[in-house]
């Protein structure tokens, strides 16, 4: 069944047991097998694809169903080579600028040395740049959902995506929000990067949960 106005098809009660069982199983093996991608080919992402991809965000749970989210789309070559150099600048500035310093980045001074270096580019040469703003204060952890079903999504397409927590003080600066037609008064969310990968992406390991107390 699809649901109006929606690219997605979804699980309702009238399928069979099988079917749910499929779905499920694909459901998981996206979790698992989702990469952070950090090399995309040139080929760019269309206009459907994105839809889908931020189709898929909204449907999302939100506290009381507020929805507290909006999208930035960037595409254009010029924006994403410009933002990537102000975003790198930015994270490199001595002393940190406000927009860092408040960003809630772990390890700054980790992050800046990786930034440093010649071939370091912020959004990997991806050809296309989802920005998710959080349209109230106390909703950017609605808004962390929606970035993990766009990237969940993006994998049944064979996208590739990567979060970009680095260009969300680019993203946060007053004059970039105005220039993208955003309220001053929205936090930036995330950042996410969209393309067609470049090779494979290996599987990184994961520790074991920590499940601290279980009663």
């Amino acid at each position: 069944m699809t649901a109006p106005g929606s690219n997605l098809n979804v699980v309702t009660s009238g399928r069979s047991s099988e079917a749910r069982a499929t779905e499920a199983a694909g459901a998981v093996k996206a979790i698992y097998q989702r990469r952070a991608v950090r090399a995309y080919d040139e080929r760019p992402v269309t206009r459907h694809d994105v839809d889908f991809l931020v189709d898929a965000a909204i449907h999302a749970p939100s506290a009381v169903n507020c929805q507290p989210w909006a999208f930035v789309v960037i595409q254009e070559r010029e924006f994403l080579d410009r933002y990537a150099k102000e975003g790198k600048q930015l994270l490199l500035n001595e002393p940190p600028v406000i927009e860092v310093v408040e960003s809630g980045l772990p390890d700054i001074d980790r992050l800046r040395q990786m930034a440093s270096g010649p071939d370091f580019e912020l959004f990997h040469g991806a050809p296309a740049l989802i920005v998710i703003y959080a349209t109230s204060a106390d909703g950017l952890a609605d808004c962390y959902l929606a970035a993990q079903n766009l990237m969940l999504a993006a994998w049944t397409l064979g996208l590739g995506t990567c979060p970009i927590g680095l260009a969300r003080p680019l993203f946060n600066r007053a004059e970039v929000k105005e220039e993208l037609g955003v309220s001053l008064d929205w936090p930036c969310a995330l950042p996410i990067v969209v393309g067609w990968p470049d090779g494979e992406t290996p599987p990184t390991s994961r520790r074991p949960a920590q499940i601290v107390t279980w009663r």
